[in-house]
Order: structure tokens, then sequence, then C-alpha cells
């Protein structure tokens, strides 16, 4: 499984990469993007991850941004160490969260999921999906 991390502390990533190792150490970490704009880059020129573990506050905007120049057909994990968006983010089907500092029980059990034989994700992750998901009531 490939895996894009997306966080712009590095204590953040190194402890979700080790904790990813340490849930199957045949997953690849990718890439490792701190920023917007390195995001946006890097999904132009490479290939759809398998999943992507997402911070939504990254150092030069809210990492929805990304999502308004490309077009995501993997899994999102959202990162979080403030709940307001990620509750947003858990109520919509097929979208999840793990609370900041992330533990292996919760990762353990969210990998589980993504990996299941019987998981399909339904839907391309882009601007208008997180418009729709902002404006619910």
């Amino acid at each position: 499984m490939n895996i894009v991390i997306i966080e712009d502390e590095a204590y953040a990533a190194r402890r979700l990469e080790n904790l990813i190792s340490d849930y199957n150490p045949k997953f690849k970490i990718v890439a490792w993007l701190e920023s917007v704009h390195d995001s946006i880059e890097w999904f132009t020129n490479n290939p759809q991850p398998d999943m992507i573990f997402l911070d939504i506050h990254l150092e030069d905007d809210l990492s929805l941004a990304i999502f308004k120049k490309v077009t995501v057909t993997c899994p999102i994990i959202f990162t979080t160490a403030t709940d307001e968006l990620a509750v947003k983010a858990f109520q919509t089907k097929g979208i999840d969260f793990l609370h900041k500092p992330v533990v292996q029980a919760e990762l353990n059990k969210m990998l589980d999921k993504y990996t299941s034989p019987d998981f399909e994700q339904k839907y391309e992750i882009d601007s208008n999906f997180f418009n729709s998901l902002m404006n619910r009531k």
C-alpha cells in the first residue's frame, strides 16, 4: 500500500510513519508533504496513492485548498488536533479522522477498515465534495 502523509509538523509525521510501519512494515510512505503548494505539485506529477493521511491545518493554508486544484479518488484520513472540521468530516460517510496525538490502536482500527477486502471507495474527492461537506447543516 502506497501512502502519502500531508503534515507540516515533523514530529507528528514521523510518529505517524512509525505507527503505520508498526501496523504493516510493507506499507510504503511514498511522500511526506508539508504544504498545500507542495501537495498540489506532488499530486499533479505522481500517480494516486492508496491512502492519504491529511492534517487539516498546514503551514500555508487549510489542506482542503488542495482539492481546489486536484481530484483524489483514494481514502483520506484526517489527522487533526482540533475537532471543529474533523467532526463535520466524520459525519460524512466514508471520511474518517484520527485525533492527534495518534495512537496505535486507533490507527490499526482505521487501517483495518480501509484494507478490508469489503472496502470500496465510492466517490471522487475534489473541491465540490468539500464545499458540500462544509455547507451541511
